[in-house]
Order: structure tokens, then C-alpha cells, then sequence
């Protein structure tokens, strides 16, 4: 097996790690909306060895997202790819883990910080795409990534309808966007599609030269499309909001 094959498959497992922690978080708050004991049902239980990353790295370091960056517990900044916020549909306070390997950065969301979704709409302010919510006096900035991807290829536009995802409770400056809302349907997730991407491209592991700063400016146009199987965030909330 290739060593690009051994990548492709970390990067996948990691998609499905992050998938059902994000599910766990949801039923978290469904089980304490509706009453039932969370701690009868040990889901908070995670495994407890590290990664083959972690294993190998040079450094790691914990932190949280604050929606452009990861600020780490040293209290230095960290830039999260725009792609890897984006079809992981990161928020503020997300926690996560920036992992320096010899020839690469990753950064894996670690804990989902809690959230809601909001619908609103979308608008661009100079250089900022933004979406207008009646509940809240500002915009909520969404990252350019999102945007443009749906821009170009779900065919959002200036005044449409879009569902984002939002901190629980805190006033929201950064959201994640989710989908378009047209005639109550919605138009499929950027989540869904971005992971349907060469991961081993895609994910937030990226080359660099160890004696120079990390650059980084995704171009989600560019990257090949292979099919993955996946969920999204938004599904799996839906799921398990029919089950209950």
C-alpha cells in the first residue's frame, strides 16, 4: 500500500471521527432539552490512545477556534485552513488540535462546542460575506471559502435564504454555513460536497518547508473529486431530532 494511500485513509477516518463526535454533542442537548440523564449514557467516553499523527509529531498543542484561527492554550495564533473550517463547519469555541508533524500541519476538532441554527440572509459587505439574521443588531460573517464555493457551484446569490450554524449562547460574530433555503428546500451542504474531495488535497494537511513561515490560501475549485461517503452535521441533527 502507498504511503498516499495510508494519508487518504487517516484523512478519512479522521472525517468519520469528527462526525460522530459531532453527533454525540447533538444528542447531548437533545437528551438534556428533553430531560433524560446524559451521564447514564457514557457518551462522553473517547478512546484514549493517541494518533499514529500524534505519535510522530514534533509538537502538539490544544486550543479553540475563534473563527478564523485556532487560539492555542499557549496563547498563540494558529491560521485553520479555510477548506477544513469549512466542511467541518467549525464555530467559535469549537475546540481543537494542531498537530506538527515532520512535513505537514493538521489540525483535528477535538471537542464541538455547542451551537444552534439560525436562518437568515446572505449579503456581501465590501470584503466580508456576511448573513443578516433578525434576532441580532450585526451580521454574521461566514468564511470566504464557503461562500464562494457556494457561490460558484450551489448558485447562492445576494438576498437568498441560508441556514448557518451559531454558538449556543454567545453573541455570534462568525457562523458555519450550512446550506441555501429556497421554497423551504434546502440545496445540499458545502460540508457534504467539500468532503466528497481528495482528502489527501482537501484536508488540512499541507507541505512545507520547516525553515519558512506556513502558507496556506485553499483553492476548493482546484481540487479533484473523488466520492466519499459521508453525513452531515445538519443530517445527523435531523436524525436524531426524528428519533426523539
Amino acid at each position: 500500500m502507498s504511503a498516499k494511500k495510508i494519508e487518504t485513509i487517516f484523512s478519512v477516518l479522521e472525517v468519520i471521527e469528527n462526525n460522530v463526535k459531532t453527533a454525540k454533542n447533538l444528542l447531548k442537548q437533545i437528551m438534556e432539552e428533553k430531560g433524560i440523564k446524559v451521564d447514564n449514557y457514557n457518551l462522553n467516553k473517547t478512546p484514549g490512545s493517541p494518533s499514529y499523527e500524534e505519535n510522530n509529531a514534533l509538537e502538539v498543542v490544544e486550543g479553540y477556534f475563534d473563527g478564523e484561527h485556532m487560539v492555542g492554550d499557549n496563547s498563540q495564533i494558529y491560521p485553520v485552513p479555510q477548506n477544513y473550517a469549512s466542511k467541518t463547519q467549525l464555530i467559535t469555541g469549537d475546540r481543537m488540535k494542531w498537530i506538527l508533524t515532520y512535513n505537514r500541519e493538521i489540525f483535528k476538532l477535538i471537542q464541538p462546542a455547542k451551537r444552534r441554527r439560525v436562518m437568515g440572509t446572505f449579503n456581501i459587505e465590501g470584503d466580508n460575506y456576511v448573513v443578516l439574521v433578525d434576532e441580532f443588531p450585526s451580521p454574521i460573517k461566514i468564511l470566504k471559502a464557503s461562500a464562494t464555493y457556494a457561490m460558484k457551484n450551489l448558485d447562492l446569490k445576494v438576498g437568498d435564504s441560508i441556514a448557518v450554524y451559531i454558538p449556543e449562547s454567545t453573541m455570534p460574530v462568525w457562523g458555519a454555513f450550512i446550506s441555501i433555503v429556497k421554497n423551504t428546500e434546502e440545496k445540499k451542504s458545502t460540508n457534504t460536497n467539500m468532503i466528497q474531495a481528495d482528502m489527501s488535497e482537501l484536508d488540512s494537511l499541507h507541505e512545507f518547508n520547516l525553515n519558512e513561515p506556513s502558507r496556506y490560501s485553499p483553492d476548493l475549485d482546484k481540487v479533484p473529486s473523488i466520492v466519499k461517503p459521508s453525513i452531515s452535521s445538519d443530517d445527523i441533527s435531523k436524525k436524531v431530532e426524528d428519533f426523539f
